[in-house]
């Protein structure tokens, strides 16, 4: 099988094209067909593995890393969903609705009866789905990339550390690439065969990606200016007539399917937007919003945290070291990501190629420089927006993920003979198998540690220290789950807490100090020490917790129930 898998890649396998083309076959003529077969199958096997891997690098032990503050504000939204029935866009915070809408079957299959009968495996498993459904929907573009590219591609996509880390996350960022992923394989086959169904697809997937998150609005830019770019390098290399091109598309019915696409995208968006037609204002603030979002992207106020210089991105990818442990890099894809580009940007067309646009070969190539325009400007648009978060990146790491399947394969066909091509392949097999231990190391040994490139404002695995006492205490308690906690903290940081406590029923979340703060256990910020002890009735048994690095917190318990606590321990 590994053998059939290294000779597809060599050969660049393009079962829609003529077999002959492959320097390792030369076939009788009555053997062609059975060989396009085979080599059809073994591309499939190929991928159907890809998917294997990257399903083992994903769904093991989802619960094992600390829940992320964005994860628990996500989840306690999407709980008040599950209980109510109840949701309503929040143009300040939140992001859009696909999240929440979409991890409801999970919930419903799940048995659970309330929000707090859920578990973080169920809400990370929406994630999985969609990062594991990203490399599928690359099989539909093996007739754009080429079969070979294509593998590549899903293989990179697979094992990389970025993608795999952020596939295990309760966040919008893996349904935002696999929307993204889905109008880029939706947008070539309705360019390929046009028709109604594809058009619908399309405007779905468009839809489903402005739904999900703010950011679509750079998706957007990127893919409109990366349209006309391409239109335009075709008029400067090939020397191809735009006229005759726009007018071939508009004979096309390229009007009517476009128009189509719209009427779709507005139905998806507005549907998600408007909760099901029960908040008619939400589609507005999906406009408005950005009038929050742009102080915001500018790296203003609290958000000011959060400003980055512009390489930070591509530092990220391309080398990270943190003190003692590991040297996280993803030049790999970067580099291969380069060669695909001079790979999409140099050859020219065929002269002999249709005008009329539809040569299957011309379209390939003008896919591929399209993508070659949309991650450059993707890339741009995320490095001079000051406001940046590590997750932030998938969106032009996806195209870089596409462009470095198509420059594997042009570096697999350099060479001239098999014992070459295959040697290459090996090698570049080695840089995958990189990436994969980089991501196992990242997502089950330094999940949570800050050495992690991608661990950006994480909870310890310490929290659970803090979690597990509360549930001791609670377990000796009369109250049980109806214990009295209060939490105070004057900068009303306290997340992920809110999840952790969300069987609690009795749980004060104070952003001042309270008349009487006093209750069973008290979680307060170490600078209040001094004002809770004059005002304190009881007595306390006080601990020191972390809620993240460089995040404490004092933990007091009331003196009676830690001496009942410390009985059972003896």
């Amino acid at each position: 099988m590994f053998l059939y898998v290294v000779h597809a890649l060599a050969c660049q396998v393009v079962p829609q094209s003529a077999p002959s083309e492959c320097p390792l076959l030369r076939p009788h003529e009555k053997a062609q067909a059975i060989l396009q077969k085979k080599e059809t199958i073994a591309v499939l096997v190929a991928f159907i593995i890809i998917i294997g891997v990257a399903a083992a690098l994903r769904l093991p032990q989802l619960e094992l890393r600390p829940v992320h503050g964005d994860e628990a504000n996500q989840a306690v939204k999407t709980g008040m969903l599950f209980e109510t029935g109840e949701y309503r866009y929040d143009p300040h915070e939140h992001h859009g609705p696909t999240l929440y809408y979409l991890a409801l079957p999970v919930l419903w299959s799940s048995g659970a009866e309330s929000f707090a009968d859920t578990t973080i495996t169920q809400y990370r498993l929406i994630a999985v789905f969609f990062g594991l459904l990203t490399i599928l929907l690359l099989w539909p573009l093996r007739d754009a990339l080429g079969s070979g590219p294509m593998l590549w591609a899903a293989l990179i996509m697979a094992v990389s550390h970025a993608m795999t880390y952020y596939s295990r996350y309760y966040i919008q960022e893996m349904l935002l690439v696999c929307f993204t992923q889905a109008a880029l394989a939706a947008g070539w086959r309705l360019w390929r065969n046009p028709r109604v169904g594809w058009a619908i697809a399309l405007g779905i997937s468009l839809g489903l990606v402005h739904a999900t998150k703010e950011t679509s609005a750079l998706i957007a830019m990127s893919a409109l200016a990366a349209v006309a770019l391409t239109g335009a390098y075709a008029r400067l290399r090939d020397g191809a007539r735009l006229a005759a091109q726009f007018q071939a598309l508009y004979n096309g019915g390229a009007l009517i399917y476009a128009a189509i696409a719209c009427v779709a995208t507005l139905a998806v968006s507005i549907t998600l937007f408007s909760s099901f037609f029960t908040n008619l204002r939400g589609p507005l603030d999906s406009l408005l919003t950005y009038i929050h979002y742009l102080p915001r992207a500018e790296g203003e106020g609290s958000t000011a945290l959060h400003n980055q210089p512009w390489y930070y991105y591509l530092s990220l990818l391309a080398y990270t070291s943190r003190q003692a442990g590991p040297r996280w890099s993803e030049a790999f894809t970067l580099a291969l990501a380069a060669v695909g580009t001079l790979a999409g940007l140099w050859p020219r067309a065929k002269h002999d190629a249709r005008e009329d646009g539809h040569d299957p070969a011309r379209r390939a190539l003008l896919f591929k420089r399209f993508l070659v325009f949309y991650t450059i400007i993707a890339t741009l648009l995320y490095a001079i927006i000051p406001y940046k978060t590590p997750w932030n990146l998938l969106v032009f790491y996806h195209g870089m993920a596409l462009l470095a399947g198509v420059g594997a394969n042009a570096i697999v066909r350099l060479g001239r003979w098999r014992v070459i091509q295959v040697a290459l392949s090996l090698a570049l097999l080695a840089g995958a198998a990189h990436l994969a231990r980089q991501s196992y190391q990242g997502n089950f040994i330094y999940h949570a540690d800050a050495r992690n490139p991608y661990v950006y404002a994480h909870p310890a695995t310490a929290l659970h220290r803090l979690t597990t006492r509360i549930e001791e205490i609670a377990a000796i308690a009369d109250e049980g789950d109806a214990l009295h906690i209060n939490l105070i903290r004057p900068d009303g940081d306290y997340w992920p807490l809110p999840w952790y406590l969300r069987r609690y029923t009795r749980v004060g979340w104070w952003h001042n100090m309270p008349e009487q703060p006093d209750a069973a256990i008290i979680l307060a910020a170490p600078q209040l020490y001094d004002i809770l002890q004059e005002q304190l009735r009881d007595d306390y048994f006080i601990e020191f917790h972390a809620l993240r690095p460089g995040i404490l917190l004092h933990s007091y318990i009331r003196q009676d129930l830690w001496d009942a606590f410390i009985q059972t321990r003896r």
